[in-house]
């Protein structure tokens, strides 16, 4: 669109500045003219009616005259010709300022499409960085399930694969639990009366986790390292590949702006913001409760320490009473729902 379609006032103000402009300078010069014209036209004219005329020095008296006449149309030029230089200034002015208020119109757009797309980057960026970690996130997933596959224990009369070898090392786990509670409370009957008394295992297994605060740190570490020591092997890559991806989720989603400037300045990542409850989610969603259980036994073995405070801190299990008012946000709250964990209720419920 036209700056006359736009502005139909400036348009005819341009208009009248132009006119006017044209009009004095057309008198301006008219004026120049005929004070050229002037001692001629009085010269011819006084010629013929003053006596003894021969020069311009014998009509002296009327050469003053046509001096005094010819200066105030030079005059009256010069006035009229600073008008119209007036007026064509007036309009360059304008026409600058017009100039100076389109460019920071056009500054003021560019900012805004630089912005504009500035912010698109940045949420293609997100995007991009989004996908990554996603198809980072499910590949693990998808090691997670090889390394489930690949997990083969054998005892004295079965072969126990993939997830069913993960329950039959649970139960191996427990046994021995158990086992060094009776030994502990019946050192005199050894292994013949563990061996020897079927009832034995299932009082000592109900006795131990069907209660609260049954086992204590110094104990579960030893039985742990037994188990470690004897199905390490077959188990230990399986738990170290769960620690990577829960550390993996830590570092590089957070909640919020504030949590993404803590990790970035800690890790030198750039973590995306979202919700790391719909990782740890998607995660637990891939194991079965006999790997859940294992998988918590294994953080709170001392020696893993740093994978039980990860689990605390981020709630990674969901085991977290959160609708405890009484509860201090300082200390992790074990749920009422989480009852078969009761057993290592004082190893959970501690300062985070």
């Amino acid at each position: 669109m036209k700056d006359e379609e736009r502005n139909p006032n400036k348009s005819k103000e341009s208009k009248l500045s132009d006119i006017s402009v044209i009009i004095l300078t057309i008198l301006g010069v008219l004026f120049i003219i005929t004070s050229i014209a002037m001692p001629f036209i009085i010269r011819n004219y006084y010629k013929s009616r003053i006596v003894n005329y021969k020069t311009l020095a014998n009509i002296g008296a009327v050469g003053d005259f046509i001096g005094g006449t010819t200066v105030a149309f030079l005059t009256a030029s010069s006035v009229v010709l600073l008008l119209a230089t007036i007026i064509m200034q007036r309009k360059e002015i304008k026409i600058s300022q017009q100039s100076i208020e389109e460019l920071v119109k056009q500054t003021a757009s560019s900012v805004k499409q630089a912005e504009e797309a500035r912010k698109e980057t940045q949420i293609t960026n997100e995007t991009m960085k989004k996908q990554q970690l996603e198809t980072t996130f499910f590949n693990m997933l998808s090691l997670h399930h090889q390394i489930v596959n690949s997990i083969k224990i054998t005892d004295l009369r079965n072969t126990y694969t993939g997830r069913g070898a993960i329950a039959r090392l649970k139960a191996i786990y427990e046994d021995n639990f158990a086992k060094k509670l009776y030994f502990l409370e019946n050192p005199e009957g050894g292994l013949n009366g563990w061996v020897n008394h079927s009832y034995t295992r299932k009082e000592y297994l109900e006795k131990l986790f069907e209660n609260d605060d049954t086992i204590n740190q110094e104990i579960l570490d030893e039985v742990y390292k037994d188990f470690h020591d004897d199905y390490g092997n077959s188990i230990g890559h399986y738990m170290r590949n769960n620690y990577r991806i829960v550390k993996f989720i830590v570092n590089n989603v957070a909640n919020d702006k504030e949590e993404q400037e803590k990790i970035k300045e800690t890790t030198g990542r750039e973590p995306i913001i979202d919700d790391k409850r719909y990782y740890f989610g998607m995660l637990r969603s891939q194991w079965s409760n006999a790997e859940f259980e294992l998988i918590l036994v294994n953080s709170l073995y001392t020696e893993n320490h740093k994978f039980k405070e990860l689990i605390l801190k981020h709630d990674v299990l969901d085991m977290e009473e959160t609708n405890n008012i009484q509860a201090s946000p300082e200390v992790f709250k074990l749920k009422e729902s989480m009852d078969k964990f009761k057993a290592y209720r004082k190893l959970i419920e501690i300062s985070k």
